[in-house]
């Protein structure tokens, strides 16, 4: 079982735009990064990043969440894959 302090530990050292920017190309929006989703494909900015908040959001399919949600819908894998797909970055 993973750590509740070794989740946190990766998700506070995990820059989600930096993640994001990984799985779609990212332009900056406001305060906020926008581009395609790359849960949901197309080439509209329907996807945005909030670097401050640390989350992301679709509004083409709704979902959205911190970086480790982010890898588990990307990846197609369970949480504690995506934690340590982050903790191997």
């Amino acid at each position: 079982m993973i750590s509740p302090a070794f989740v946190d530990n990766v998700t506070a050292k995990t820059d989600i735009a930096e993640l994001a920017a990984e799985f779609t190309e990212l332009i900056p929006k406001g305060n906020s990064l926008a581009g395609p989703c790359p849960l949901h494909g197309g080439t509209g900015a329907t996807f945005t990043v909030s670097p401050d908040k640390q989350v992301y959001k679709c509004f083409k399919g709704g979902s959205g969440g911190n970086a480790i949600k982010l890898v588990m819908n990307v990846q197609k894998c369970s949480f504690p894959e995506a934690v340590v797909f982050l903790a191997k970055r």
